[in-house]
């Protein structure tokens, strides 16, 4: 037969065994195998096929062996089904009252869980108690302190103690610094009442109980009256509430059985590779299987309604429906709860799904002082409800949950950045109470921080911000100030030109700005920077060019200046690189006259792929231009014999032999007959 069978059919399975009723459905136990049950050498499952095991257990007969399945706790699987119990394994987070999970605990009588090496969440910590309280069954198995099988810091001890710190079922696992927290050990010291179904149950008399290095329990009468001790330690008296081996215990309708050792339960019969240290179900004449047995069939019933059967009656009065608390504040769940003997005890828990469920603890084991702190979680919803549950000493329970959703919600932060910059994080930022965020805020290229107001007062030009201990919302506005001046170029004139009076020429140009150009000034001077400059046209659109009427003096030391602003203010100017003529055609000089010496600045500078470099002659002869690194070389070369007036060459940022040359700072220098000239070229790639 194929060792598998679908979680579906385990399904089908529990819903023929419910639809037969509870006088013929047969008794059905749950294995847990979801908290690292096989976690290093363990192999505490009853089979490798989960979660229904095969071959099939309604081939079981009495003279089926022990070795069916294949797993360590396999005849503990294999005998509960010779004694009319159905067995399956848990591979799923712990649930109670979810009818969409098969494996759900609602589904089974008892609950078996062998040696956990994880912690238990806190919504199956919640599910595990709630289920025994409603009359469920619970066989807690662990081992010795350090038997921490996957070395997560936790073992099974320290596991079991954090289920029930408040000790709502009566024990406390012996764990680190505790005594008794590891012993090997054959105790006959054994509850003798012959009433005491765990000692003397169904399958027979216990006899004995071998540990062979497991922990001991310390139980807790006061806070749970049903707990009593099974097994205790040699010599003990059977009054100690210490040194205790195994204990069993009843809380609300359901039974608990506790046992501080895993070695009773090991068969022998482990897959393979995984732990096989002896047949402990068998050792003493089998003994061991029968304590275990016995607890088992004893768990699984519910516990007889005895004495005071009455609830406590429970009034939650806040939160009741409609409010909005803030994650992270503190908030007053109050409520009202009476008994007829007494409320010993008070837990809350809260419901993100509007009451369906309450997976989610609060607190366990309270005063019934009517009122609890709450810190709310960081859990935001609109379908939030709290539940109070009372128990009085009987174990009896009572409970009542907000009457309508109320909402967890979190601060606002809304975070904006006008043109020119960013603020980071932007948008909107939720925040819990009392909680901070802090924000970046960053000019872009050629922007400063001009102000930033934090809910609409100025803080100053800051780059960063901080909403500390968060208790209402906020907003954080960032503006920014267009610091950049606009890049500007004069095309012509760029010095060396001869141009008549009262004529009409173009003065050009080229101007960008990191947002817009909002206007250019055109101003001239006839004596070179020593000014004063005399406006042209002011205000200009930037157009690139304007058509200027040359004033009727005439100067041979002229020079055009071109400024441009933009929408802050910002400006910039660029000039001339040389002066030019401005003649008097009627003292018979006119345009083509003799020209002047002159080398202009480079265009563009810094220029890219292509410098064009102008230069003007007063007479016909040789010229040569040359370009010198600041190391004093010369790179490259060009000469002509050239007629009088301006020139223009152009250089590709090659030497002389084809190489690219690398950016960075060259001198222009134009040698003639008639002397030197130099100025300055910004290479760049």
């Amino acid at each position: 037969m194929p060792r598998h069978t679908p979680l579906l059919l385990l399904a089908v399975a529990l819903t023929l065994a419910f639809a037969a009723g509870p006088a013929a459905a047969a008794k059905r136990a749950l294995f847990d195998n979801f908290h690292a049950e096989t976690a290093g050498n363990a192999d505490w499952v009853i089979d490798d096929q989960q979660p229904t095991p095969v071959p099939s257990q309604a081939a079981i007969v009495p003279s089926t062996p022990r070795t069916y399945w294949l797993g360590a706790i396999s005849s503990w699987g294999v005998d509960l089904v010779k004694r009319g119990f159905t067995v399956t394994t848990n591979t799923t987070a712990i649930t109670y009252g979810n009818g969409a999970n098969p494996l759900d605990l609602s589904n089974f009588d008892v609950f078996i869980v062998p040696e956990p090496n994880t912690l238990f969440s806190a919504a199956e910590a919640t599910a595990i108690l709630a289920f025994v309280h409603d009359g469920g069954g619970l066989v807690a198995v662990s081992d010795h302190d350090g038997s921490d099988r996957n070395n997560d810091g936790f073992d099974s001890p320290k596991i079991w103690n954090a289920l029930d710190p408040g000790h709502l079922l009566g024990v406390h696992w012996g764990s680190t610094g505790d005594l008794n927290n590891n012993i090997t050990q054959t105790s006959s010291n054994l509850n003798p009442a012959p009433s005491d179904s765990v000692t003397h149950g169904p399958e027979g008399l216990v006899t004995a109980l071998e540990f062979h290095n497991g922990t001991t329990l310390t139980i807790f009468p006061a806070d749970n009256p049903t707990v009593r001790g099974e097994v205790w330690m040699i010599g003990l008296a059977q009054t100690s509430t210490t040194g205790i081996m195994a204990a069993s215990a009843q809380y609300g309708s359901g039974r608990v059985f506790f046992a501080g050792d895993s070695s009773p339960i090991d068969d022998g019969s482990a897959n393979p590779g995984n732990n096989s240290i002896f047949d402990g179900w068998a050792e003493g004449g089998g003994a061991d299987s029968v304590i275990f047995m016995n607890a088992t069939q004893w768990a699984a019933r519910r516990a007889p309604a005895t004495g005071d059967v009455t609830p406590p009656v429970v009034t939650v009065t806040s939160p009741n429906g409609g409010e909005d608390w803030k994650a992270g504040s503190a908030h007053a769940i109050t409520w009202s709860a009476t008994d007829a003997v007494g409320v010993t005890g008070v837990d809350l828990a809260w419901s993100s799904d509007g009451g369906a469920t309450f997976a989610n603890p609060i607190a366990l084991g309270l005063a019934n002082s009517g009122s609890f702190l709450w810190q709310v979680p960081d859990a935001p919803g609109s379908n939030v409800r709290v539940r109070v549950t009372a128990r009085d000493a009987a174990s009896n329970s009572g409970s009542d949950a907000s009457d309508a959703s109320f909402t967890i919600s979190r601060w606002l932060i809304t975070a904006s950045a006008g043109a020119g910059g960013s603020v980071s994080p932007s948008g909107v930022t939720s925040v819990a109470e009392n909680g901070s965020v802090g924000y970046t805020i960053t000019p872009a290229t050629g922007f400063a921080i001009a102000t930033v107001l934090a809910d609409g007062g100025a803080v100053g030009a800051v780059s960063t911000y901080s909403f500390n201990n968060v208790t209402a919302n906020h907003t954080l506005a960032a503006t920014f100030a267009d610091v950049a001046p606009p890049s500007v170029a004069l095309g012509s004139p760029i010095g060396g030109e001869q141009w008549n009076t009262s004529t009409l020429h173009a003065v050009t140009w080229t101007a960008s700005d990191n947002t817009v150009v909002d206007s250019v000034n055109v101003d001239w001077s006839a004596h070179s920077t020593a000014g004063p400059w005399t406006p042209v046209a002011h205000a200009l659109a930037n157009s690139g060019s304007f058509g200027w009427t040359l004033p009727a003096v005439p100067t041979d030391s002229a020079l055009v200046r071109v400024t441009a602003f933009d929408h802050a203010g910002n400006s910039a100017s660029a000039a001339s690189g040389s002066e030019f003529r401005i003649v008097d055609p009627t003292a018979g000089v006119g345009d083509g006259g003799p020209a002047v010496l002159a080398l202009a600045r480079p265009m563009p500078n810094p220029a890219r792929g292509l410098a064009t470099l102008q230069f003007s002659l007063p007479e016909a002869g040789e010229a040569r231009l040359e370009l010198v690194d600041v190391t004093g070389r010369r790179v490259w070369m060009r000469h002509d014999t050239l007629a009088a007036g301006a020139h223009a060459w152009s250089w590709n940022g090659r030497d002389d032999a084809g190489r690219t040359l690398g950016p960075g700072l060259y001198l222009v220098r134009l040698v003639t007959p008639w002397g030197t000239r130099r100025t300055r070229l910004v290479w760049v790639r």
